[in-house]
């Protein structure tokens, strides 16, 4: 057992919880409720709020007074509102036992209006998973008016390449499936996006069964369930495989509810877009084929992205935050990728056969530089991770920095380490392939990347087959503004520190099942703990 920090304080704080708990202490409201602008529909509105105190179980949501529906989580979508109209929403907190808070201040918001509504049906589609409707549902969206809706029913629709454009909403109703056509059918075709960089254009690799490019004003909703067909990709990795839906240099989108299953390879492509909100949506991979890649949701170069109440039990990252890869016939660098807030998502390894997620990746793709990257409440169960910071020196000039992993629970009887994914949590300068050894110092250029400022704060572990944490920088630039606040949990092994320069530890406790809890190879002003407690 390894503690710093009051381990007697922190007992008496759960004695004094105990005893609050038994008495019955008035229960707190929610905190900072929030119904984003840009998360509404002309029939529903987000709201997302935060947690007030750990004894809260659940959270009764309420819509002009009237009960609209109870949740454990920290958002709820309140549908079958009418267009155009305005509502006072309020939420109160639930104890196991019954008890309950008293209201949250309101919020008010107004859904949008009610444009058009193009039914595929209309436009000649059958839905009945044998006759190809790609034409007939390309049509409806080109015949779209703004601020109108293309309305996919109940039923299998068979499909290839779709093209969305702004100021439209694609609603997938409830029973609703876009079966994608396999690899040769569909029309699906690589192409290269010029877009800007600080060093000029860069030539962006796009290609997806749905794209939205330039798209403004763009909402995909629903209930519905999207089938790629990834299967028919899987063998030829070597060669094009699209994304399932692409957004590329657009603002203000809004994904909700949708299911997306078996990726060609990433589900949900981001690139260069400003404000997005993603929410209530499935990511899964239902096959038992072996799969290759199949990331979730993946922010690059994009700007003021929200991700809550997502649910992934993909294959390979469930999020990747990146900001593109210099190489020789491609040295210019994407711009950076900035304030993304994750939020109350679950990853969870056993809810699909094959499902094998991974948590969050920031990095690897990191040249434009990544920063102010904020991810709270999120659930990891049997998944491969739960923050894997990376990069190495291949990933010229990239900085990482203002990360925050806070309020957040892992726990994995599954997985095993491996070497692009060396614990739960690890930020790793020497990102899994041969570029070079952290004990050797190599000199430092403006290209070095940097990795700093990233802090851990209510952060539980358990992982009996593999480390606790993983920390690595270069030996001529370690690591530095690193911070633990209340962080504990039991590995197999224990904290891995390494070229590291700057740390502050305040209420962690750790059990290594084998070995030392921590062990410390050239780490320095570590405050927060005494020195021999660092094992060599």
């Amino acid at each position: 057992m390894w503690r710093t920090g009051s381990a007697l304080l922190v007992v008496a704080a759960c004695s004094l919880s105990a005893a609050e708990e038994h008495a019955g202490p008035a229960l707190s409201p929610p905190v900072n409720l929030v119904a984003p602008a840009l998360a509404r529909t002309s029939s529903t509105v987000l709201l997302t709020w935060d947690r007030p105190s750990p004894e809260v179980t659940s959270y009764q949501v309420f819509c002009d007074d009237n009960f609209a529906g109870e949740t454990s989580r920290l958002c709820f979508t309140v549908k079958y509102l009418p267009p155009d109209s305005t509502h006072r929403f309020t939420v109160r907190s639930r104890r196991r036992l019954g008890q309950f808070s008293e209201s949250c201040a309101p919020v008010t918001a107004t859904t949008k209006p009610l444009g058009a509504i193009i039914d595929v049906r209309v436009r000649g589609a059958v839905g009945d998973g044998v006759t190809r409707d790609t034409a007939a549902v390309q049509r409806a969206i080109d015949e779209c008016p703004a601020g109108g809706t293309v309305l996919i029913p109940r039923g299998v629709y068979l499909v290839g390449h779709l093209e969305l454009k702004g100021d439209m909403t694609l609603d997938l109703a409830a029973g609703a499936t876009l079966q994608f056509l396999g690899r040769g059918e569909g029309g699906y075709r690589p192409r290269e996006e010029p877009l800007p960089g600080p060093d000029g254009d860069v030539p962006v690799p796009c290609g997806a069964l749905i794209t939205a490019q330039r798209a403004h004003n763009l909402t995909i909703t629903g209930d519905g369930l999207i089938r790629a067909n990834g299967e028919t990709w899987w063998p030829h990795a070597n060669d094009f495989r699209p994304f399932v839906i692409e957004f590329v240099d657009c603002r203000d989108v809004f994904m909700r509810g949708i299911t997306i299953e078996d990726p060609p390879k990433w589900n949900t492509h981001v690139v260069y877009v400003d404000r997005g909100v993603f929410s209530d949506l499935t990511f899964q991979k239902r096959s038992t084929a072996s799969g290759t890649n199949g990331d979730g949701l993946n922010p690059d170069s994009s700007r003021d992205i929200l991700i809550v109440g997502c649910t992934f039990a993909n294959q390979d990252d469930s999020i990747a935050i990146k900001s593109g890869r210099v190489l020789p016939n491609q040295p210019r660098r994407q711009r950076s990728c900035e304030n993304i807030t994750v939020r109350d998502c679950v990853m969870d390894g056993s809810l699909m056969p094959r499902g094998r997620p991974l948590g969050l990746a920031i990095g690897s793709e990191s040249c434009g530089g990544i920063r102010h990257i904020l991810i709270r409440d999120c659930e990891f169960r049997n998944a491969a991770s739960l923050a894997n910071i990376k990069t190495n020196r291949e990933r010229l000039g990239g900085v990482i920095e203002d990360v925050r992993i806070e309020d957040c629970v892992y726990t994995n009887t599954i997985f095993r380490d491996e070497p692009w994914n060396r614990a739960p949590i690890s930020v790793d300068a020497y990102y899994y392939e041969n570029v070079g050894s952290p004990d050797v110092a190599e000199p430092l250029t403006p290209a070095t990347p940097r990795l700093r400022d990233i802090h851990f704060k209510n952060i539980v572990i358990d992982n009996p087959n593999g480390r606790f944490m993983w920390l690595c920088g270069f030996l001529q630039l370690p690591l530095g503004g690193i911070t633990f606040e209340n962080v504990s949990g039991r590995a197999r092994y224990g904290l891995h520190l390494q070229n590291v320069d700057g740390l502050r530890f305040n209420d962690v406790n750790i059990t290594a099942l084998e070995g030392p809890p921590v062990v410390a190879i050239n780490a320095r002003n570590v405050t927060g703990t005494s020195a021999p407690s660092l094992q060599p």
